[in-house]
């Protein structure tokens, strides 16, 4: 699954870079600084490339990643799902970042900087799949999250699928969606040079 350069690392097709990459070095003497945990990937957007490997997108889904960070999710679905895709998160900063990645992996992805738990119903409504790993990790985020998730099934978007490493905030909000939305939490393990274990939460709106 995993494949390497001295610099780089390649999972599921997609190649991300290290720290010591020329590229990345580059990058970050600019002073560019993130905040929001944005200062790195996640792993859980690898238990999502993983799902969405064995489980594709319908080609062509307009699919928008919650909280993208450097946007491995959103570059994985660019390329290997004919996705067209947005890459939301609330801190600008790490957009070059996702850029910088999306340029070694010879794909686009649009962005736009806002906050997730402000999007309304009409915006949610833009897209057919919605997409996040690692987005609930404080208490406070639970049901802003839920109320999100509430909006845009209200919207008609078809497909939700949210990763994490199973952090009580997002077990709460999975909980709840199993019961109000006939939800699946769907545990994951992946051993991609470390291990990766979580679960995905699945909701297909109808």
């Amino acid at each position: 699954m995993p494949d390497s350069t001295p610099h780089s690392r390649r999972y599921y097709g997609v190649t991300t870079l290290l720290s010591s990459h020329p590229d990345m070095r580059r990058l970050k003497r600019t002073g560019l600084a993130t905040h929001l945990h944005g200062n790195k990937l996640w792993g859980s957007a690898y238990l999502l490339m993983d799902y969405l490997h064995e489980h594709p997108l319908e080609p062509g889904s307009r699919v928008l990643e919650l909280g993208c960070g450097w946007g491995l999710a959103s570059i994985y679905c660019a390329k290997y799902q004919q996705a067209d895709v947005t890459a939301l998160d609330a801190d600008p900063a790490v957009f070059p970042y996702l850029a910088l990645l999306a340029e070694h992996n010879q794909t686009a992805v649009k962005t736009v900087s806002g906050d997730l738990t402000a999007l309304s119903e009409k915006e949610l409504g833009e897209y057919d799949t919605l997409i996040a790993s690692d987005i609930c990790f404080w208490d406070e985020m639970s049901e802003a999250l839920y109320q999100l998730i509430t909006r845009a099934i209200d919207a008609g978007v078809k497909k939700i699928l949210i990763a994490d490493p199973n952090r009580p905030p997002f077990i709460d909000v999975a909980e709840a969606c199993i019961d109000d939305f006939f939800a699946e939490l769907l545990p994951r393990e992946i051993n991609a040079r470390r291990r990766h274990s979580g679960s995905i939460l699945l909701i297909e709106n109808a």
